[in-house]
């Protein structure tokens, strides 16, 4: 993938993110395939992109299918064979997803290192025109055992590096704010909830980010709550504009 060139054009409304664990395969909802996806469109609706982790198969196609001629979907399966995907919605598909309205330029994928052949996991990146201006759009779920956050997290600093383009990451990144790789990427990135308020209310930490760079300014965030019925994270989302507008 190229690095995306901004084109000014004249200002916008913001620009609205969300990321959102959805806990797809542990957590029982015990919801239909039809209403759990009905509850998902509620929380990300007027999004004009949304980052989605441990997101099963069948839940992405749902989405997908629903929102189709509104957002472009990128879906990426990182275990082909999770049994709790099998079991809550018949299919073991597991990833993580970009969804996001405007046209799409480009895709690109990048597997994170795995020594120890732990659960696969990558970052995800979607090329897109958003504002008027080409943006890349990544998510990603790294590890949370031991050293492989640590890990997981420079090696998608170092692959980011280079780029120079308007760029949003929305994710679970297993770390909190005060640990050395966010704070490396607290360097070059804004986080949208500079309040850095609680998104794994279980363990009472920030983990799950949206990252932009600095072709955007003037954000907003929200949590809206904890839904500890659909899942063991909090929704993040905000709004930014672009920094030229």
């Amino acid at each position: 993938m190229t690095t995306p060139v901004p084109v000014p054009e004249p200002a916008g409304d913001p620009l609205r993110f969300l990321t959102f664990n959805v806990c797809g395969g542990l957590c029982e909802t015990g919801f239909s395939l039809a209403r759990w996806t009905s509850v998902l469109l509620r929380e990300t609706k007027d999004a004009d992109a949304f980052f989605l982790q441990e997101l099963c198969g069948r839940q992405f196609d749902a989405l997908r299918n629903r929102l189709s001629g509104q957002y472009h979907a990128e879906y990426v399966v990182t275990v082909r064979k999770n049994r709790s995907c099998g079991r809550n919605w018949g299919d073991r598909r597991f990833g993580i997803a970009v969804f996001v309205k405007g046209p799409a330029l480009a895709r690109g994928v990048w597997a994170l290192p795995n020594p120890h052949r732990d659960e696969p996991r990558a970052l995800l990146c979607v090329d897109a025109v958003l504002a008027h201006r080409p943006t890349r759009l990544c998510t990603t779920h790294v590890d949370y055992k031991g050293h492989n956050r640590e890990m997981h997290v420079n090696f998608i600093d170092t692959v980011i590096r280079g780029w120079t383009g308007p760029l949003v990451i929305g994710g679970d990144l297993n770390l909190s704010p005060g640990t050395l790789p966010i704070r490396n990427l607290y360097r070059r990135f804004r986080e949208i909830d500079p309040m850095a308020r609680v998104t794994f209310p279980e363990q009472d930490l920030k983990i799950d980010y949206i990252l932009l760079s600095n072709h955007f300014s003037r954000f907003t965030a929200s949590g809206r709550g904890w839904l500890p019925w659909l899942s063991d994270h909090r929704v993040l989302r905000g709004s930014a504009r672009p920094s030229d507008m």
